[in-house]
């Protein structure tokens, strides 16, 4: 490459450089406190930004279904205050992803505390010489982190914000088993899955619920645990001597359907037919039985018909026989 070509490639790349480079004078941010759990005179923790997975939570979730941030006490909160300073007058622009919802005050314009469903992806928050400071909240109802992006002309900082899981208040998926072996050993027991969420549909993994209590009439049942790898929770139905086996789960949970959630689903129920190994092989054997003299009958019946088919075609289009 001769010289003159490198020095035109060199000159048009800091013509570029000074293109997209932030300018000297760009208002930049200087400051992110992020509040959960402390006074609003403490104030929050300084943070850069979030690496990774690392998350910020409220201190308990949206049971209210409304947004809490009380300046004094904090057992009550449910969102996450960012107090963001920034080095001159400026828009400070916040966007999330995800579940994550976004306000600058905590109540509408009539004064009541906001619902959940309000708030937005973007809010757009005007410094001033005199205040510096651009306060919102954020909300997530699921335990499953979105990002909080704050911007001015010379930053960008980024935050994740994480959802609290409630207490119990729906069994979901849940899976019966289809027989229960008559005298079966707790390890050779039927098992009983099923799933916890909480009021937003999160699910819940902690082993040993005590809000579950697993019951059978008929057999014994043990107490539900919670599998890490299959990601529910599962007990064990055995011991049982009657033809018949009932089986219940329920929980404890109180109704919050008067803050605007479904009904709780708290009870599910299920008979299974028991019977010892020897009852169960010669009734699948009858099964198997009965299953092969249909098909046979059905394949007199094709074959019949293939042959009255075959006659009225060419050999070329002649159906083989069963």
């Amino acid at each position: 490459m001769s010289k003159k070509l490198i020095a035109v490639v060199a000159a048009a790349a800091l013509a570029l450089t000074g293109l997209v480079a932030t300018p000297a004078n760009a208002t930049t941010i200087t400051s992110v406190k992020i509040n959960k759990d402390n006074s609003a005179a403490t104030g929050g923790t300084e943070t850069v930004s979030h690496a990774g997975t690392t998350s910020v939570s409220p201190v308990t979730y949206a049971s209210t279904r409304t947004w809490d941030w009380a300046d004094t006490g904090s057992t009550t909160r449910n969102v996450v205050r960012f107090d963001v300073t920034t080095s001159a007058a400026t828009t400070v622009t916040v966007s999330s992803t995800g579940t994550v919802k976004l306000s600058s005050t905590l109540v509408d314009s009539a004064g009541a505390a906001l619902k959940v469903d309000a708030g937005t992806q973007t809010v757009s928050i005007t410094t001033t010489a005199s205040n510096l400071v651009a306060t919102f909240y954020a909300l997530n109802t699921s335990t499953t982190a979105g990002k909080v992006n704050i911007s001015t002309a010379g930053s960008l900082n980024t935050y994740n914000v994480k959802g609290v899981a409630g207490t119990p208040y729906a069994l979901t998926s849940v899976k019966w088993p289809t027989s229960i072996t008559s005298g079966a050993a707790e390890a050779d027991g039927a098992v009983i899955s099923f799933q916890v969420a909480d009021a937003y549909g999160n699910l819940l993994d902690t082993a040993n619920l005590a809000d579950v209590t697993t019951a059978a009439l008929g057999a014994t049942v043990s107490a539900e645990t919670y599998s890490t790898v299959r990601k529910q929770y599962e007990a064990l139905v055995f011991g049982t001597a009657t033809a018949s086996v009932a089986l219940s789960l329920s929980l404890a949970a109180a109704d919050l359907s008067a803050n605007g959630f479904a009904k709780p689903t708290k009870a599910a129920f299920a008979t299974i037919s028991a019977a010892d190994l020897a009852t169960q092989v010669t009734t699948l054997t009858a099964q198997v039985a009965t299953l092969t003299a249909s098909v046979s009958a059905l394949t007199t019946d094709y074959n019949a018909l293939a042959t009255k088919y075959n006659k009225l075609v060419k050999k070329s289009k002649r159906v083989a026989k069963k």
